[in-house]
């Protein structure tokens, strides 16, 4: 083992090969990252977790070092899940607490509703962008965008404006060196694994809001994260919440869409709370009586109006 952790290289159903690292040991927490970002996104909670649990990283497929196939069809959300588990079977891992980043994020919900048995908990952070129906049209063209000019100015290009957008400023303002690094680390991915991943993994994945029914019987404890200005995403949050039997929702004051980033000690320590409370078995499932929007029942004397 290096100073980095353990590192395997990981073949999938249809012959992609993922780069995994793995890192500590104990009780085993898979970090699924975001378009944006890779592996190294989260160096800061590995360095924290590795101490007290096994923290598994792999860079997703069109990401180097894994592989990036060059046919459009190699991608999907679908494969996005199904690469989490060859990750995991790989690894001689039967369950595991699954933390995911907006892409990521959406893979862990999808991993605990179609192999629920494969997830402890989930931690889905910045997750529903293109989500929302009032935004999806302009999303789906976006993605097209993207593509578009990731193909005709390159990554560095693409990068640099993604980085200056309404929901990143705020790692800049928060910590200039990182998202000085954001940057540099975008410019360096694969243009055309950037760009079958967000056409094709991004732009075709069902909307959250139209998985309502699927998402109400999610069993595995949820906690939905989200920074309060990052717009794209907080109405998939609140959807979650009221969705979910089991979620929480935690919403970040000043924060935007890579809290993992902003500042990692609060993200993390967000996390450790959330593992100990779903160790514990103390980590509930909404009681229905919250959901009245009124709070004194003249049929009810006990009730309180507050």
């Amino acid at each position: 083992m290096d100073a980095t952790g353990r590192r395997w290289t990981v073949p999938t159903s249809d012959d992609v090969r993922l780069a995994v690292t793995e890192t500590g040991s104990g009780t085993p927490i898979l970090l699924l990252h975001e378009y944006a970002g890779d592996q190294r996104s989260w160096a800061a909670q590995v360095a924290d977790l590795a101490a007290d649990h096994r923290c598994i990283t792999f860079a997703a497929r069109g990401y180097l070092p894994s592989d990036v196939p060059s046919d459009p069809a190699a991608y999907s959300w679908r494969r996005a899940v199904d690469d989490a588990v060859a990750v995991l079977d790989a690894l001689g891992v039967g369950s595991a607490h699954v933390v995911g980043l907006s892409m990521g994020g959406y893979t862990a919900l999808q991993l605990g509703l179609r192999h629920p048995d494969r997830v402890r908990s989930i931690l889905a952070a910045s997750v529903g962008s293109g989500s929302d129906p009032t935004t999806r049209a302009a999303y789906l063209a976006e993605t097209g965008a993207v593509a578009a000019a990731l193909r005709s100015r390159g990554a560095g290009h693409v990068g640099r404006r993604m980085a200056d957008g309404p929901s990143r400023i705020q790692l800049k303002a928060a910590d200039r060196a990182a998202w000085d690094a954001m940057v540099a680390q975008f410019a360096g991915f694969s243009v055309e694994g950037l760009a079958h991943t967000i056409v094709e993994v991004q732009g075709r994945r069902p909307a959250l809001h139209d998985l309502v029914d699927d998402l109400a019987g999610l069993a595995a404890p949820l906690l939905a994260v989200a920074g309060d200005e990052d717009e794209a995403c907080l109405s998939t949050g609140l959807l979650l919440k009221r969705t979910v039997p089991a979620c929480g929702l935690a919403v970040l004051p000043n924060g935007g869409h890579v809290p993992n980033l902003e500042d990692p000690h609060r993200f993390t320590a967000l996390l450790r709370w959330f593992l100990a409370r779903v160790r514990s078995g103390s980590w509930p499932r909404r009681d229905p009586r919250s959901r009245a929007t009124l709070q004194f029942d003249m049929d009810r004397p006990e009730s309180v109006v507050r």
